[in-house]
């Protein structure tokens, strides 16, 4: 830990994991990430099934809250959510602008709108080894997820 580290132990610099889901479906794309806390500056980089990517964004202990810039090679993804004992949960959405899409093929637009946003949950990354009652909690925390995602939208 550097010694300009975040020190509140709900942002622990270091290997985070997590996972993201899309908003049509409760499927869970995992995420292996290396994420730093310091003087309410995010950064770090990670993998998922989509690519290698960068984080950049804020955090507020005040009201304990986060936005980050996901950076992937060919796109960016915004990132925003609540910190607490359990991590990281929150929701995601692609900035870019579809309206042409939107206009020119309505129907594929609303078909293809379920893939632009979402929510997330991402957690620092613990040694012990994961069981069948932790996977369960994953699917548990997927549907919450979904419900939190709902209603924020």
């Amino acid at each position: 830990m550097a010694s300009n580290d975040e020190t509140h132990h709900f942002l622990p610099s270091g290997e985070w994991e997590g996972f993201y889901c899309y908003s049509s479906t409760p499927q869970q794309h995992k995420m292996s990430i290396e994420l730093r806390f310091s003087n309410s500056v995010i950064s770090g980089s990670g993998i998922d099934d989509v690519d290698s990517f960068i984080w950049n964004g804020s955090y507020d202990l005040e009201h304990f809250k986060i936005k980050m810039i996901k950076k992937y090679p060919t796109h960016i993804i915004n990132y925003q959510g609540d910190v607490d004992e359990n991590g990281i949960w929150g929701v995601w959405d692609n900035p870019e602008d579809f309206s042409d899409l939107a206009k020119s093929e309505p129907e594929i637009f609303k078909k293809f709108k379920a893939w632009t946003h979402g929510g997330f949950h991402i957690w620092p990354k613990t040694s012990k080894s994961e069981s069948k009652e932790e996977s369960s909690e994953e699917i548990k925390e997927s549907k919450k997820l979904k419900e939190f995602y709902i209603q924020k939208v």
